[in-house]
């Protein structure tokens, strides 16, 4: 089912909003989350608004070299061959290595838009 908003007066901010199912039970409504479908312009506009606040945290150095998420040449791949670099080292070098595993899986429905705001501010 598609619901439209429109913000404002002008189309091209018009999104239709449609659930998409995560886990569990689809007959519970908080296994579902919602999806914008926007239109074209949007994306193209979201895309430059993104490069451009990531060439300005690269440029200035405001993500630290283990952040692979979102930066170029960075994936899961890249992260778990980095991790796995440094346990053989410290087996080569007969030392200890400690891993800590978290499970964020819930943790961006949580995030705080005032103290993200703040971080983004301080940047």
């Amino acid at each position: 089912m598609l619901t439209r908003i429109q913000l404002g007066s002008y189309d091209w901010k018009a999104a239709y909003i449609t659930p998409v199912y995560k886990k569990d039970a689809k007959s519970n409504v908080s296994n579902y989350r919602p999806i914008s479908l926007t239109c074209q312009l949007c994306k193209i506009f979201e895309a430059i608004v993104r490069d451009a606040i990531v060439n300005h945290l690269e440029e200035h150095s405001l993500v630290n070299d283990t952040q692979h998420g979102f930066r170029k040449g960075g994936s899961c791949l890249s992260n778990l061959l980095q991790f796995l670099d440094r346990v053989t080292r410290c087996i080569d070098e007969d030392t200890c290595a400690d891993t800590i595993y978290l499970d964020f899986a819930k943790a961006f429905d949580k995030v705080s838009h005032k103290r993200l705001l703040e971080k983004l501010s301080k940047h």
